[in-house]
């Protein structure tokens, strides 16, 4: 049973018509890195992205860039979609996921079958 529900939770999670919203991110607060134990029993209820690190076993700061330079900077562009798409959904969120039509792969949406192109996040999400 548990294999059989980890190869539906994979598929449903690939499938773009899924309508429900992508949870995951969307109250996302802070990115830390840092030591464990900087955060260990703080009340981050699920909002943080965290890095475990350790500058004494990093010496010429490589590590740090490596974490600054991609995990920091997908967490910069996850936020970003929540906030325009949160601040201003009609010009750049994609409107409801129900009616997407994907363009070209990973460019963006048609709501329907036409119109403007969507690049943003769903109403479902935000």
């Amino acid at each position: 049973p548990h294999d059989d529900l980890l190869k539906q939770l994979r598929r449903r999670a690939n499938d773009g018509a899924q309508t429900r919203p992508e949870w995951g991110l969307a109250g996302n607060a802070a990115f830390v890195i840092a030591p464990r134990h900087r955060t260990l029993g703080a009340a981050l209820q699920g909002r943080s992205f965290l890095h475990d690190y350790d500058a004494q076993r990093d010496p010429d700061g490589s590590l740090l860039e490596a974490l600054m330079t991609a995990p920091m900077l997908v967490t910069h562009w996850i936020n970003w979609q929540y906030h325009a798409s949160t601040c201003a959904p009609t010009r750049l969120g994609s409107g409801n996921k129900v009616l997407h039509n994907v363009v070209g792969g990973h460019i963006g949406v048609f709501e329907g079958n036409g119109g403007d192109l969507r690049i943003g996040l769903s109403q479902q999400s935000v």
